[in-house]
């Protein structure tokens, strides 16, 4: 295929369409889009505004862009955006757009983008006097959001179309590129790749305990943590797109990524030309599905746990030889500090068995319990203290975990509350007292977040009534929307996998029936990590699958 071609051919169909097919945009959804009124839009595809009003008119130094169907959409403004940023009214406000340095690794040329956008989409200019006085956000009106480009060595750029990289989380950056390899090259040789670090991630104004602790106080902590969400995240990759001159484009999501594209699709549905899902259809009920998930997940997670035991069944003394001596410590009122400053606790140890489902999860956890005690003292090893601060990575992203359960809440009415917390109540091998005591094997959890982490890892402790302000918090947006999934105009491809430990096959496919004109791949070859375990395969599948080269059957 002429993908450059077929591009401008697909734009003259779209801008044909456009000229004659008219849909209004309902109040309701005027509100979700961060509009400021009902608009009638031209395209033809419905929970849309028209969509060459995407298209953004660059004002700065008294230069303006100009746009047309006739080819010119599908070139990309990022090679000629200016180093000082310009400005560029999107339907969503204005956005500051700057270009940055530019590298190259082995096998990839990148670009760095920046983009001021609003901190919140729905807030007008004069809204500052609403601020609650406990809520006010330090004054801080707009953030920073950046993506990196990454084109192929070995091809041209400025002819290929987007592609939007939705990093899974929520709250870590994306990839680093350090050389051309897995899915990311093969998708270069189709598409200009642009790696979005996700609003407060990365170099996005990102969200650290420090920078929380800076703020007044726990609910303006849970007030600004509160606008980094999918929806806002997918209002930003929006304004992104219209930045960029593309009247629609391409993009991929892995596990909450592919959340975020499910939200993706809901608001802006004619935006998009295709959307690829790896490990992340999310359940969609209106309210809180936070409990009818871990229920799920709780009972994959036995699974994976029978698994492990039963690949290495000499750890289970292993496991068992170091809770008993964190318990005696318990007892002794003696904490286990790690090198970051974390308490080492049975309930923070079982935490670990969030690695149980990727790929290499059960063997990083085996190796880690060879040497867990010092031969001399008796204690538990300085390498498994370090070992264990290395696995815990919601210290350094601390919106994973401050944010974790709030992905299940779609619209207000119900709150989170420390779902997981319910559900997976220590019983039966979970409890590690008991276990020890009956010889049976000592079961770690999944991906789940509990208060007690607020008291065990250091840098949580700080946010500890921010994270209870937000699991109490029942005024939360909508971030789907089914009716606009049963009209979904974009090609969409998901890879569900059977075994995955994090996101519920069942869940997944009961999402996909909502979705018009889905098409997925269901394999147990993977657990939820295929697209890091062989991508160049499951990226190419799903655009087979996108674009009919693998026929529906």
């Amino acid at each position: 295929i002429d993908r450059q071609g077929d591009c401008k051919r697909s734009m003259l169909r779209l801008s044909s369409a456009a000229a004659t097919t008219t849909t209004t945009t309902t109040p309701r959804l005027a509100q979700r889009l961060g509009l400021a009124s009902p608009t009638q839009s031209r395209g033809g595809l419905p929970h849309a505004p028209r969509l060459l009003d995407h298209l953004p008119h660059i004002s700065s130094g008294g230069s303006r862009l100009l746009h047309s169907h006739r080819g010119a959409l599908n070139r990309s403004c990022a090679a000629t955006m200016s180093g000082r940023g310009d400005t560029i009214e999107t339907s969503l406000g204005p956005v500051t757009a700057t270009r940055g340095a530019t590298d190259v690794v082995n096998g990839l040329h990148l670009r760095e983008l920046f983009f001021e956008v609003p901190l919140d989409y729905t807030r007008r200019a004069g809204d500052a006097a609403e601020d609650s006085k406990d809520g006010d956000f330090q004054g801080e009106k707009t953030i920073q959001v950046f993506a990196r480009e990454v084109t192929s060595s070995r091809r041209p750029t400025d002819a290929l179309p987007y592609l939007l990289y939705l990093q899974g989380g929520p709250g870590f950056e994306s990839p680093r590129p350090a050389e051309a390899g897995g899915w990311l090259d093969k998708a270069c040789e189709s598409f200009r790749v642009l790696l979005l670090d996700q609003r407060g991630t990365g170099r996005s104004t990102p969200i650290t305990s420090a920078s929380l602790q800076a703020m007044a106080s726990p609910q303006a902590q849970a007030d600004y943590l509160a606008m980094h969400r999918a929806d806002n995240i997918v209002r930003d990759a929006e304004v992104i797109r219209q930045c960029l001159g593309q009247p629609q484009w391409s993009i991929i999501g892995q596990s909450f990524g592919g959340f975020c594209s499910v939200s993706y699709l809901s608001m802006f549905n004619a935006s998009l030309k295709e959307s690829f899902i790896t490990g992340g259809l999310p359940p969609t009920d209106a309210g809180s599905t936070a409990t009818k998930v871990y229920e799920a997940l709780h009972e994959r997670v036995r699974k994976q746990n029978a698994k492990y035991y039963e690949r290495f069944p000499q750890d289970k003394g292993r496991v068992a030889a170091v809770v008993a001596h964190l318990l005696k410590c318990e007892e002794e009122g003696k904490e286990v500090r790690t090198p970051a400053g974390n308490t080492l606790t049975v309930r923070s140890l079982q935490s670990l068995g969030i690695r149980f489902g990727s790929a290499q999860g059960f063997e990083t956890i085996h190796f880690m319990f060879e040497n867990a005690f010092e031969a001399a003292t008796g204690n538990i090893s300085y390498k498994f203290l370090k070992d264990f601060d290395a696995m815990v990575s919601i210290d350094t992203n601390v919106l994973y975990a401050l944010l974790h359960e709030s992905i299940y809440v779609n619209g207000s009415g119900q709150s989170s509350g420390w779902a997981a917390d319910r559900v997976a109540a220590p019983r039966g091998n979970f409890d590690a007292a008991w276990a020890l005591a009956q010889e049976e094997p000592i079961y770690f959890t999944g991906e789940m977040i509990f208060p007690f982490m607020f008291d065990d890892i250091a840098q949580l402790r700080p946010l500890k009534e921010a994270a209870n302000l937000l699991a109490s918090k029942n005024d939360w947006p909508e971030l789907y929307d089914d009716d606009a999934l049963r009209e979904n105009r974009a090609k969409v491809a998901a890879a569900v996998y059977f075994e995955d430990m994090y996101v519920d096959l069942h869940l997944s496919m009961e999402t996909a029936g909502k979705i018009r004109g889905i098409r997925t791949f269901v394999t147990n070859e993977y657990l939820h990590s295929g697209i890091r375990e062989n991508g160049p395969r499951i990226f190419e599948k799903l655009m087979n699958m996108t674009r009919n080269v693998e026929t529906i059957r």
